[in-house]
This record gives structure tokens, sequence and C-alpha cells, in this order.
């Protein structure tokens, strides 16, 4: 099975692409700023043209995550929807490694996290100003932390991209899992 190398902490950064119509995400070591994994959106052509008209976010969405190598490691599917977002995530071999569901909050975003049976393996609880993503078991143990960095007021102003530091407090079997969560928040908290 592809995966990448387990890390406790990971840089996320969104590219900025003036012509891309998808997102694409590098996931990086900030040791040493070497690429570890890429993730592209596959974007059919009929998402293409329906973006003219709808906000992408109720457009069905598909990402992939590749190694360096060009294995894939997850797919991560969110299905057309008004409401609530809910994305969920597989590995290489198709199976469900786990469901987050945006719960609607009033002050606080936050996001519940499944398996593929439906049973709740925590929640990412976010600060008011939708900086700082704690991940939580059902115990209340820190699995990782997801932090939205500051891109400078240029980038700010003028894109939609966003670059994430994600710090692992568990052991490397949250690491895929952590590394989807910051994709997700991305599209539900930041793509507007």
């Amino acid at each position: 099975m592809a995966s990448i190398p387990m890390k406790k902490k990971y840089f996320v950064r969104e590219l900025v692409g003036a012509t891309s119509v998808g997102e694409y995400y590098l996931i990086a070591d900030p040791e040493n700023d070497r690429g570890l994994a890429m993730v592209e959106e596959q974007t059919p052509l009929s998402q293409v043209v329906a973006r003219a008209f709808l906000d992408k976010a109720f457009l069905p969405v598909t990402l992939v995550m590749k190694n360096v190598e060009g294995a894939e490691v997850l797919k991560i599917t969110k299905p057309a929807s008004l409401l609530k977002s809910v994305f969920t995530v597989h590995n290489a071999d198709g199976r469900v490694l786990c469901v987050f569901k945006h719960r609607v909050s009033l002050f606080r975003p936050v996001v519940n996290v499944e398996d593929g049976n439906g049973q709740s393996l925590g929640s990412i609880e976010g600060c008011w100003k939708f900086r700082l993503f704690q991940f939580r078991d059902n115990n209340g143990n820190s699995l990782a932390s997801i932090r939205h960095l500051y891109g400078g007021i240029a980038r700010e102003l003028l894109t939609t991209a966003d670059d994430y530091e994600v710090d692992i407090h568990s052991d490397s079997s949250m690491n895929l899992i952590s590394l989807a969560a910051t994709i997700c928040i991305d599209f539900m908290f930041h793509e507007s």
C-alpha cells in the first residue's frame, strides 16, 4: 500500500494557479522543505462549466493524494450538497478511513470525525477566527493541531490559496487522517 513518510510536523501549501480550475496542494517536510506528497482536485468538464454559475461549495469534490513516486495514497470525496459538508476519505485500497461531517455551530467551527462504520473517532474544533483547529479523540486527548498560516497581505487579498502547519501529537496511525482533515478544513472554511 502506498504511503508517505511519517513525520511529527507537516506543511500543507495550497498552490496558486491563475489558470487552473482545480485545487492543488503540496505536502512538505518543514525541516528541509522537501515535497512528500501532492493533492490534486479532479475536475471534470461538466463541473468546470457549473462553477461559472454555482458556488463550488455546492458542487461535488474529488481530491487525490499521491506520494512522490506518483502512487495514490488517499482519495477524498464530497457529494453535491446544499447545507452540510460531508467528506469521505478512502485509502489506496478503496477502504473508508474516515468521514468528516461539518456540524453547524454559531461561534466555533466543528467537524465530527467518524470511521467507515459510523463510530466516532473524535472531533475537530476551531477557534472563532478559523485560524487554529484542534483534532481530539473521544476522550479529549489531542491528536493533531492544524494551524492556518498568514500568507502576507497580497496573498490574502488576491488569492484563496492558504498554507497550514500540521503538528501530530499522537502515534503515526492518525497522520494521513490529520492531513486529509487539513484539506477538508480548507474546503469547508477557507475556500470563499
